[in-house]
């Protein structure tokens, strides 16, 4: 087949092609998924470690007006 399979045209296919297009299919989903996770996990540390130093900061103020005050 040489054009591009799809949901219309896959029905051409034998049954052992089809299966190992949907594997390669299968695979392809998983390997986005598994980007998409780890991008997303990435902004979640990115976005914790500023929320921390954003409470460092914010203490580090919060002891220097303690100290200046005492």
């Amino acid at each position: 087949m040489s054009s591009k399979i799809n949901r219309w045209n896959m029905h051409q296919l034998g049954a052992y092609e089809r299966l190992q297009y949907l594997r390669e299919r299968r695979a392809q989903a998983a390997e986005t998924q598994a980007k998409t996770a780890a991008l997303a996990n990435g902004f979640a540390s990115i976005q914790i470690n500023h929320a921390a130093a954003q409470g460092d900061l914010v203490s580090r103020m919060a002891m220097t007006r303690l100290n200046k005050t005492a």
